[in-house]
């Protein structure tokens, strides 16, 4: 076989007298083969986010933050951070979570409206009684009123803390604000439970804890002799930062 016609076993064409090395080379012109488009490349898998579940835990409990916060402070209250510096503690009265004395906090203040459906028939200053915690007469002397709540929140330690410390400071006094909307007996359990021997008030309608604008849990507000406030501090305190606060509202008294 001759290198010229390399598909002579193919047999050529009697009637043009081609070859078939020819013929193959006019069908290849005459009906090419289509182009054969070049592999994918494989796509590469999007890694996923591992801290996508994370996220939605956090935002559920922002929601939850909220919800609660919605609950306890109403439109119109000073805010969500306690009373500010050099603000009077507002005025206020609401039954010891150890007495006999039934219903809901005044909250009247000196010279405003006491309508007796949300805040009291006489302003808050007045009411005198045993059974009754007066924060009025309190805050004569250095105070330091920690506000707990028995829903969200552990916040019973809190107390616990000012508990073991507050006998160091005799001039200071220590009174708590329990807002629950359990029976005042669940309370008075807990109270004496925990052997709390600071004055401890129950309020149920969340009318204190509007009107000193506290959203969360604990709220601390250190005030010296006369109610003005000289702090307020959010959420725990170790047993020395109370110490080194309450040492500085008794320096100012």
């Amino acid at each position: 076989m001759s290198d010229s016609d390399r598909f002579s076993d193919l047999g050529g064409d009697q009637q043009d007298g081609r070859s078939a090395a020819e013929r193959f080379e006019e069908q290849d012109r005459i009906n090419p083969e289509p182009d054969t488009p070049p592999p994918k490349r494989p796509e590469v898998p999007r890694a996923g986010n591992k801290y996508a579940w994370a996220v939605g835990i956090v935002l559920v409990m922002l929601i939850s933050v909220l919800l609660l916060r919605a609950v306890v402070v109403t439109p119109g209250a000073p805010g969500l951070d306690g009373p500010p510096r050099g603000q009077v503690m507002p005025d206020f009265a609401a039954p010891l979570a150890t007495g006999t004395v039934e219903g809901d906090a005044n909250v009247c203040q000196a010279g405003g409206e006491c309508t007796g459906e949300t805040s009291g028939p006489i302003p808050a200053c007045e009411v005198r009684a045993d059974g009754v915690f007066n924060v009025c007469d309190a805050r004569k002397r250095p105070l330091v009123l920690t506000f707990v709540f028995d829903r969200g929140a552990d916040c019973n330690p809190q107390v616990d803390r000012v508990q073991r410390m507050k006998d160091d400071f005799p001039g200071v006094g220590f009174p708590v604000v329990y807002f629950s909307d359990e029976d005042r007996k669940e309370v008075r359990e807990i109270v004496l439970r925990r052997k709390w021997t600071m004055p401890v008030a129950h309020t149920n309608d969340g009318a204190v804890v509007n009107l000193y604008g506290v959203g969360g849990c604990p709220t601390t507000v250190f005030a010296k002799a006369g109610g003005r406030v000289v702090s307020t501090k959010l959420g725990p305190l170790s047993e020395a930062d109370l110490r080194r606060q309450v040492r500085a509202v008794a320096r100012r008294s």
